[in-house]
């Protein structure tokens, strides 16, 4: 049975200060998710930071949940972990008020030294993850995780995280803590990547298609001067992927020599 799924990471609604942005970035969401309605989509997974704080301000609150529920009534369905933005420190995230009104899906079920799946019903899909924290506190989830567990599991299998790899660190976040492969369960089809904000795919033998889209939108000007525009991947159950950028606006960097 052939599907298509989209994967979104570090979409940080709510996280600019300027209204004009502020408003581009909540409509690079409902962009990408219009796309993915013409493209019949079967599901959308969102790794990490769909907010830029646990509790969100309200009008962006509200459009997301508009969106999510427009989704919903297209029989798209949306799975996400909560990111190092969208978790608090008392484990509160506006995720569990989405996730309750049926809105979208935290796939992060961890149950003793292991983690739960989360089936798509309709494609068999099978989905599960870990919860990004700030400061590199998410290390001890990977320490102690039981990978025969989820190794072992048969089927299409979906692995969503929000951190960064060590082994395919660029070189402007070298000095930035991440995890080693080695950390990470093998023999899932897909690992679904989020946080370091720069776009990247990998088919890394034993493991699967390893791959971080980069934000939905930029999430500062250095990232609007590096990237131009956010974007995201689209995937069909061969792994053929598809990168779609969201070029709302025109970026111009100007490089002014301002010496004396």
């Amino acid at each position: 049975m052939g599907f298509t799924f989209a994967h979104f990471s570090d979409c940080h609604i709510g996280g600019w200060r300027d209204e004009q942005l502020k408003t581009l970035s909540i409509k690079s969401f409902t962009t990408a998710t219009d796309i993915c309605i013409k493209r019949n989509v079967d599901f959308i997974i969102i790794a990490g930071d769909l907010f830029n704080t646990s509790l969100p301000v309200f009008d962006a609150l509200k459009e997301v949940a508009h969106t999510l529920k427009t989704l919903k009534e297209h029989h798209i369905r949306v799975y996400l972990i909560p990111g190092s933005h969208d978790y608090s420190p008392s484990g509160k995230t506006m995720i569990d008020v989405l996730e309750k009104a049926g809105l979208c899906t935290n796939v992060y079920q961890p149950h003793n030294d292991t983690l739960l799946f989360t089936t798509d019903k309709p494609t068999g899909v099978k989905l599960t993850g870990i919860i990004g924290l700030k400061g590199g506190l998410d290390t001890h989830h990977y320490k102690t995780l039981n990978l025969h567990d989820l190794e072992r599991e048969p089927g299409f299998k979906i692995f969503v995280f929000h951190c960064l790899i060590d082994n395919y660190k660029p070189e402007f976040l070298s000095m930035i803590q991440g995890e080693p492969l080695t950390s990470f369960p093998k023999g899932f089809n897909y690992y679904a990547g989020g946080h370091p904000h720069y776009i990247f795919h990998k088919h890394e033998p034993d493991y699967g298609l390893i791959t971080y889209p980069g934000p939905l939108f930029p999430n500062n000007f250095a990232e609007m001067e590096r990237l131009k525009h956010g974007g995201f991947y689209l995937i069909d159950h061969n792994l053929t992927i598809e990168y779609v950028p969201l070029e709302l606006k025109k970026v111009t960097p100007l490089h002014i020599n301002a010496d004396g």
